[in-house]
């Protein structure tokens, strides 16, 4: 849900379970707990409006405890309608293992 001012909350019904902020007009997203299908079908829209038309966003990952191929879509989407590779910071080994094996993690700058 978009809101006004330098930082949007995403609204996701179970915050306990994860979900994402996002700040600085959408060029900064940052993601925490367990970010799976439930949370991308509820975020999904808005991430991708959120989108910034020339360059990139960065991506907080630092609070992500696991990610599966719902979280790896949100990334993906991200590095497709952007213009630079994301930027991901605070990158888990486990999200990391994902990226690799899955063979997206050259799509994004991987900042830690």
């Amino acid at each position: 849900m978009r809101g006004h001012g330098s930082e949007t909350k995403v609204d996701v019904e179970d915050s306990v379970h994860g979900g994402v902020s996002l700040e600085s007009d959408g060029n900064r997203w940052v993601m925490w707990g367990e970010i799976d299908a439930a949370i991308q079908g509820k975020v999904e829209e808005d991430l991708v409006a959120s989108l910034p038309a020339q360059g990139g966003v960065t991506i907080d990952l630092t609070r992500v405890t696991f990610l599966d191929s719902g979280g790896l879509r949100l990334l993906y989407l991200a590095a497709g309608r952007t213009s630079t590779p994301p930027v991901l910071v605070g990158t888990p080994v486990n999200v990391r293992d994902l990226l690799d094996l899955s063979g997206v993690a050259p799509l994004f700058t991987i900042a830690d």
